[in-house]
């Protein structure tokens, strides 16, 4: 009888349109929105190699000629010679031109300006320190003195790119939007809410079967939406999920669940239309989209330093919370609490949906 209750439900499920409208392709053309909106902030963030000009004199030095072509190696600079700071005025693209070592001239005061500066300033001190010591020790060893800065090493996976966040946080707002799915369980066994549901209530079968054969499928479907969104983002979109996709999908199937059992809860625990408990759960994913950071990025932050329990408890933040550490970090520290964290609220949301329904009687079907 489960094999038979699961087929039935797939079927059933299968034809509700609305519902997978709003489960798949919503998201979806909010992840388009999303795209058109931020997609140009990654590309003007992105360093840009700066043009500037350097006496020929200069570039006579040996030592800082090799300097300026390891500059443009690693696509820092890009070089050209001038005899006169006048190049400023007639290329637009030269942002500095270095007349000597402690002399640059620029047209404005900018980003790129500045980096000019404290890229020369750091080699002049370097300079001057290599200087000092060879007169003092000519036998010193450089190499250990140009390797002065190698203690300074970048540990983060990924340079950051803050654009990911709003999609890790649509997600999020994705997986527990399969609470439709668990609202529509909840109409089909609790006999005071839908004609099917006083079938079911008079069925031989057993109402657990039916019950778990239900959940099951509500929850495979709103994992494979899941699965098909992210597959969409991955590739569709070109966001960054890193090289542990493996846990991005088990990240999937507990917060699909999650969001199926939220609907069940919503189901049973009130009286109201079909109509009214939708909006309740439209209401809801919402809410938890914004105070993840969905609209606002800075909500999040704020209610993190003054509020931190709330983001514990909203599974649209953990989730979100989830795949950035994946993303970000070597370690899998944050992102196993984050799983720990969101199974308690998928356990109250199961825990508490069975204690509305449990021993109901109905006067009359």
């Amino acid at each position: 009888m489960f094999v038979h209750s699961f087929k039935n439900t797939f079927k059933v499920l299968l034809r509700q349109r609305a519902m997978l409208f709003w489960a798949l392709l919503f998201p979806i053309v909010l992840g388009i929105f999303f795209k058109l909106a931020f997609g140009n902030i990654t590309e003007n963030s992105k360093f840009k190699t700066i043009d500037v000009a350097v006496n020929e004199t200069l570039m006579q030095d040996e030592n800082f000629k090799i300097f300026m072509n390891d500059m443009e190696k690693e696509k820092y600079f890009k070089v050209v010679e001038s005899n006169s700071e006048d190049i400023l005025n007639k290329n637009e693209d030269v942002k500095a031109y270095i007349h000597s070592m402690d002399k640059i001239y620029t047209k404005k005061s900018g980003i790129s300006e500045t980096i000019v500066e404290t890229i020369m300033n750091a080699y002049t001190q370097k300079v001057s320190m290599i200087t000092k010591i060879m007169n003092k020790n000519p036998t010193a060893d450089i190499g250990k003195i140009l390797g002065v800065d190698d203690h300074i090493q970048d540990i983060s996976r990924k340079n950051m790119d803050p654009v990911n966040v709003f999609f890790y946080t649509l997600l999020g707002m994705t997986t527990i939007y399969g609470y439709m799915w668990g609202l529509f369980v909840s109409f089909q066994y609790e006999a005071n809410l839908s004609t099917n549901a006083k079938r079911n209530a008079v069925s031989p079968t057993k109402k657990g079967t039916m019950l778990c054969a239900s959940v099951l499928v509500s929850w495979i479907i709103n994992f494979l939406i899941t699965v098909i969104f992210i597959a969409y983002l991955k590739y569709g979109l070109k966001v960054e999920f890193g090289d542990r996709m493996g846990l991005v999908i088990a990240m999937a199937g507990l917060s699909s669940l999650c969001g199926v059992t939220l609907g069940i809860l919503i189901g049973v625990s009130n009286k109201k239309s079909l109509d009214t408990k939708i909006g309740i759960g439209i209401a809801l994913t919402m809410l938890m989209a914004f105070l993840a950071g969905m609209m606002v990025p800075e909500i999040k932050v704020l209610i993190a330093e003054n509020i931190p329990i709330i983001n514990k408890i909203n599974p649209v933040a953990v989730v979100t919370d989830a795949v950035y550490s994946l993303y970000y970090y070597d370690s899998l520290t944050r992102f196993n609490y984050d799983m720990l964290n969101l199974l308690p609220i998928t356990v109250f949301f199961i825990v508490a949906s069975l204690f509305l329904m449990r021993g109901k009687e109905y006067e009359s079907l």
